[in-house]
Parts: C-alpha cells; structure tokens; sequence
C-alpha cells in the first residue's frame, strides 16, 4: 500500500509518504512526464535512493506495459558512469516507479564553474561521460535527452566523476520524440532544445539512432568549453531556433567565434577557466574546433559514428597526438609528432649523423654527403644574396628618408613626397638589383593603394610583377606577395577578372610552399590573405557560392594558426559580412560587422582607417534592415575617423559620402541626399576608372532622388549607365542587376512609359543567381 501525505509538489499532486518499500523523504525535482523523489531504503540493507514515479493523468496500462520494457534495458546497463536502477513497481493508482542509486552530485557545468575546471579538467570529464554513453549504446539504449542537467558529477577518491541520469524517460512513456513536450511544448523544453539533434527537431523520433546522443555530447562539450551554447532557444525563441535548427546549409558558430562575437561570455570563460581571452580563443581554435564541430554537425553521417569515437579523439587532442577529426596532412601529423617528442626529436638530430654513419653504406653516406655540401654551399649563396639585398634596401631607405634639414630650401617632406622620391630612385638607385627593385616597388605599390592612389599603385605593382616574371631565381614567396598586392589593387580599380588571375597566381604559390599552412603562423596569414582577396573579387562579380567557400576557408586558417591575426581576421569577417548582405542576410551581416569591430578595436585602436571601413559596413546593415537614424550614426562614425586619417579624395571619402546619401534620400531629405551623392560622384571620377562597379552605386542613387523628385530626364541617364557598367563587371543576366532594373522600371512608370516599363520588367524574370 501507499499511503499518501497532504504534502503536495509543485505541481499540485499530492506527495506519498512511501513509494513500494521506500520511504518518502523530499521532492527533489519535477519535470513534464514525472517527479522524483529522495527515498529511504531500511530493508534488507539501509541506503538512500531516488525515486522516479509518473505523473498522474497518463494511460496506466500503456507505461505499465512500456515501462517493464523499459526496466529490461535498464536493468542490463553495469557502468559506474550510469545511475543504476535497483527496483521498479507499480503504485495502487496504477502510476508505474522505479528506484534508483542515489547521486548526491552537482549538475556538469555548475561543477565545473565552481571549481574552475581547466579546459583540459572540462575534456577529462567529457570522456569520461562519452565512455558511459558508449555503453550505454553497446546495450541498446539512447538516452535521447542529454543535458548538463542529467549529468552530475560526484567524487570518487577525489576525483570527480560524471553520473548520467534519467535514462528512457521519454521511450518508456512510450511517446515519440516528434510529439512529446520537449519539442511541442517550447515553453518547457527551452533547456532541452538546445542539446536536441536536428534529426529529433525533424520530427524523424522514428529513426533517431545513437548519433543523436552523439550530436547532444558536443553541444555539452561545446558549453563546457565556452561558457555557452552554439545558439540559445533563450536568446532566439524556440521556434525560430527549431527553424535553424534543422536548416543544414547554415553551420553552427566555432568555438572561437561564438566567444570573439560575445566578448563579455569570452571574458568571463576565460577567467572561469584559469586562462585569459587570448589563451581561451588560441585553444579553441586549433584540433578542439574541429572536435566540438564534428560532434554537433547537422548533418548526422557527418558526425562522429560512436560516443567512443567522439571520446579517442578527446584522448588524441589530450595526448597531442593528431585527431581524426581535422582533414590529415603528413606536415601536421609531423608538428604533431615533434610536440610530443621534442626531447627525443632534438637527440636524435644531434646524433643523426653518428647513427647513419653505422648503419648506411659507405657509398650511399658519400653521395649524401656531398648533396649536403653541396645544399650547403647553395644556403650560403642564398645568405649572401639575401644579406646584400638587405644592405642595397637599408641603403635606399637611408637615402630615401635624407629629408631637408632645418634651415634649408624645401621644408616639411610629406608622404606622398617620399613616395614619389623612392619610385623615381628605384631606377638609378637599384639598378642591376631587379628582385630588390621588385621588393620595393611591391612596398611602395601597395602604400600607394592605401593612401588611395590606385593609378600609381597599379603601376608600380605592375612593374613589380614583371621584373619577378623576367627574373630566374625570383623567391616564390615574393613573387605570391607581389601578385596578391596587384590583385586586391586591380580589384578596387574594377579591374576583376585580371584581380583573379592575380590572385589566384599568388594562391597557388603560397600553398606550394607550404601544402598544409594551418600549423605556421605566417604560411596561414598569407594564405587566408589571398583567399579573403579572392572572396572579395568573388563578391563583386555576384559568384557567392565561390566567394563564400573561399572566406570560409580563410576563416578556418586563421582561426586555426598558431598566431591568430585579429586584422586579416577582421577583414575576412567583414567580407563575409558583405556576402550576408548580397544574399539578404541582413541580421547576419549586422553580427560580421561588430565582430569586425570588435576585432579591429583591440588591434588597432579606436582611430584607425580599417576601424572607420567596418563602422561604415555596419551603416550599410543598419541601413538594409531599415534602420535609417542607427545606420547614420554608424557611417558618420566612420567619416569623423576618416576625414582625421585620409586625404579628403580618398575613395574611402567617397564611400561614407554615398551611404550618407542614401540615409538622406531614406529620410526624404533629398537635397541633402543629391550634395551627398554628387561629392561621392567627384571623388571617384578622380581615383576610380569609368568603369567601376563602385561609381555604378553611386550613380544608382543619385538616380533614385530625381526619380523621386520627378526630374526623370536627369534619372534615367544615370540608370542606363549604372546598369551598363555593373553588366560589364556582372553579366547581363547576373541577379545583382536586379535592384537597378526595378528601379529603373518604377521611374519609368512614374514617367507615364509603362510599356517600357514592362519590358524592364520581363527582363527581370530571366535573371539568374
């Protein structure tokens, strides 16, 4: 019998005084399917338990029939990893129970932040946890709710020890994931949601397999490590979690991105963890970001097959030993083999030649011998060569920077003077040096471009390009940074399909030198430098897909080198904040742009010209998303540095000058908007050629305020051209040129030409992606 006390839970019903044989001693927790309950077991031994009982108002012949099953599969888990089940029964309500081991521990991640657990303490734990799931798996059972909350952490000897909890709860009442409250009942499954495998979210519960345990482990690890979860139900909604969720083309943020975009959750992991900001985002950007992002990959045949899979490649991450996770390569397996071995590797190399001298034949050790002498000889021609170049360029710099002293004619030397002091001397001053003339015509090529003289930087750098070509022996990486210089040099001119030849020329330098560039910092830098170049080049022709591979790829190099760069982090993040907002991914583009921010603050400080770019691209988001005052704010922003740091007809001038114009013309200040896009006009004319896409834009809304004003014949000039000149950078059937024709078709309605109007629209519906 089970006698019932007037005590009742929180959620109303009534608490027994004894469940079976066990005395009722507290409630300890109560969810959507059932309570659990502190009881006291006195015969035939004395012991603490927990008791799990249903709530009432369920089918009771149904769970009494489902939940002997359930006991059968409980009953064959034996892991100390695992609460074990020790008795179930049936209560005179017909409410089915059973009894547990009692696990007097703290939920994993509330365990791990009180003690400030380690990252490596935090890994420790998730094997250990991944290795009661693997048995768990062996013996048929999916736990299929995995959460920090159904993990508690006990010690043992002193060392803590993580206890999986609530196993089959949701199989044993029989309910289907897909229909079951943790998903339909949002308001209260947000903690759940976030650990639920997007094969659960599908409403698939039918053919949910162990991998949905898998999935819910790296979300685990992935908090553990970080402080938060890839994306918050709590900061979203449910269902719009759900929706991306389930979306497998969009990928879950890195580790090291999801703390880089919230600095404040980074800031407090780090201290929580016994490291720093720096420390944190260096060991989550390396093998434990491809670890965590295999684990909760959308895409299940993408994950790790086993919890035990997940768990050796933590050991292999814990060891140093290369995981399986990251694509192999013989140069990263090698790094990886030294790190462990540094003592070994270090005698053995002292000792090499004593070894080889025992066991190699005397004919082979001469011939090696002499190849050595002769590689020898050879590094030494290199050193002399690059040491006298090095004298030839401290040379030219010294002269180049023998400025007027006081009191003699000629006065203060500006940048430019100096500039154009060192292109001329290059001649004279180097002559019969072409690879140190390419070098600095290459520096000097590239200052020009940043001070936005692109005429002269097109030359220079073209020059340098071609001595390179001329020259036998021309440095590979040289040659790559020259022609990476002349691409992103011919990209701002419009020039692109030449930036791509460029470009991709450079790329396939670096990764000739350096196969698998993710171990050395500067191979990484160069390379996910000329990716996010490329991208950019991408970007501006409309191929997206192209363009975002390439970022992505750049991204991952940076954020997985051994010497993160916050400014060609920044800048790649920007790029592919611009990619969002070709696709309308406004919201997303908006995120890019402050983490640009952010980045290029810390870097760089708050006066810095790349700073002023991404405040200027967080103008354009605020401004799509039609957030006219925000989006002002943001591009004077942006101006206010720049017109401190840059001549007033630099094309970044010309840039804030034209978002500012479209704020106005949103506004309806229309003659604010024309003075705006008419000084942007005269800028570029001066630094850009006709033909850049970028004039295209501004000559778009200039266009649009006499539409808008009905000075039609001053509009419709300014359209063809616009259309013309993103035709020739796009193609005539690229969907870019969608926002322009519609446009030009409304100025046509509005002139009363609706026919023609028409025909703009019909050419609409054959624009491709």
């Amino acid at each position: 019998m089970t006698a019932e006390t007037p005590n009742r839970t929180p959620g109303g019903d009534r608490m027994p005084e004894r469940v079976g044989p066990y005395r009722i001693l507290d409630l300890v927790g109560e969810g959507g399917m059932g309570v659990v309950y502190a009881g006291e077991q006195t015969q035939p031994v004395r012991r603490r338990v927990a008791v799990k009982m249903m709530k009432p108002g369920l089918d009771s012949e149904e769970i009494a029939s489902r939940f002997e099953a359930e006991r059968h599969a409980l009953a064959v888990m034996d892991h100390p990893g695992i609460a074990r089940v020790l008795d179930t029964g049936v209560a005179d309500d017909g409410r089915p129970w059973f009894a547990m081991e009692f696990v007097s521990g703290i939920r994993i991640d509330e365990y791990c932040d009180r003690f400030r657990l380690t990252v490596r303490e935090r890994i420790e734990l998730v094997a250990a946890l991944c290795e009661a799931i693997q048995h768990a798996h062996q013996k048929g059972v999916i736990h299929r709710d995995l959460k920090p909350s159904n993990v508690l952490v006990t010690e043992v000897d002193g060392r803590p020890v993580p206890k999986v909890i609530d196993f089959g709860i949701a199989k044993a009442t029989g309910l289907q994931l897909h229909d079951s409250p943790y998903i339909t009942s949002l308001g209260h499954a947000v903690g759940t949601l976030a650990y639920m495998s997007p094969e659960q979210a599908e409403g698939s519960g039918l053919d949910v397999d162990t991998r949905a345990d898998v999935y819910s482990l790296g979300v685990i690890l992935y908090q553990l490590v970080t402080g938060a979860v890839p994306i918050d139900p709590r900061e979203v909604g449910g269902a719009r979690f759900l929706a991306r969720l389930i979306q497998h083309d969009e990928a879950f943020p890195d580790p090291a991105t999801r703390l880089r975009a919230d600095t404040a959750t980074g800031s407090r992991a780090a201290q929580a963890r016994g490291t720093n900001d720096a420390g944190l985002l260096k060991l989550l950007s390396g093998d434990l970001r491809w670890i965590v992002m295999r684990a909760i990959e959308k895409d299940r045949n993408r994950r790790y097959d086993t919890a035990n899979g997940l768990r050796l490649d933590l050991l292999r991450f814990l060891s140093d030993e290369p995981v399986l996770a990251r694509p192999p390569s013989t140069a990263y397996r090698m790094r990886k083999f030294v790190r462990r071995h540094r003592a070994a590797v270090f005698a053995a190399g002292a000792a090499g030649v004593i070894l080889f001298a025992g066991v190699i034949s005397t004919t082979l050790g001469l011939r090696r011998a002499q190849r050595a002498e002769a590689e020898a000889r050879a590094a030494e021609e290199v050193a002399r060569i690059e040491a006298e170049s090095a004298r030839s360029v401290s040379e030219f710099l010294r002269g180049l920077f023998d400025v007027s002293r006081p009191g003699e004619e000629g006065g203060a030397t500006t940048a430019r003077d100096l500039l154009a002091r060192g292109a001329e001397r290059i001649d004279r001053d180097l002559a019969g040096q072409p690879l140190v003339q390419a070098r600095m015509l290459t520096i000097i090529g590239g200052v020009y471009r940043s001070l936005g003289l692109l005429d002269d930087s097109h030359r220079l750098l073209g020059r340098a390009v071609a001595l390179y070509d001329e020259t036998d022996g021309s440095p590979d990486a040289d040659v790559a940074a020259a022609l990476r210089e002349f691409g992103v040099t011919l990209r701002q001119r419009g020039d692109l399909d030449r930036a791509e030849e460029s470009l991709l020329r450079s790329l396939a330098l670096y990764e000739a030198l350096d196969p698998d560039p993710s171990g050395d910092a500067g191979e990484s830098h160069r390379v996910a430098g000329t990716l996010s170049s490329l991208g950019g080049v991408y970007l501006t022709q409309g191929r997206l897909d192209e363009a975002e591979e390439a970022l992505g790829r750049a991204l991952a190099l940076e954020e997985e080198s051994l010497d993160g760069d916050d400014r060609e982090t920044a800048t790649i993040v920007s790029d592919l904040g611009a990619l969002a907002l070709y696709r309308g991914e406004f919201l997303r583009a908006e995120q890019y742009f402050r983490r640009s921010i952010q980045l290029r603050e810390r870097e760089l400080g708050a006066s810095h010209p790349d700073l002023a770019a991404s405040w200027n691209n967080l103008g354009a988001a605020l401004f799509y998303q039609e957030m006219y005052a925000e989006a002002g704010d943001a591009y004077e922003h942006a101006g206010e540095i720049w017109r401190r740091t840059l001549d007033p007809d630099h094309p970044q001038m010309a840039s804030v000058a034209n978002n500012l114009g479209e704020v106005r013309w949103r506004l309806g200040d229309f003659a604010a908007a024309e003075e705006l896009f008419l000084d942007a006009l005269r800028i570029k004319e001066r630094t850009l050629t006709p033909d850049n896409p970028s004039n295209a834009t501004t000559l778009l809304g200039l266009a649009n305020v006499y539409r808008d004003q009905g000075r039609f014949a001053e509009a419709e000039p300014r359209y063809l051209r616009a259309i013309q000149i993103l035709e020739m950078a796009v193609g005539q059937t690229s969907s870019r040129l969608s926002e322009p024709l519609g446009w030009y078709a409304e100025m046509l309605r509005a002139a009363g030409r609706p026919d023609e109007a028409a025909r703009v629209e019909d050419r609409l519906s054959g624009l491709t992606g």
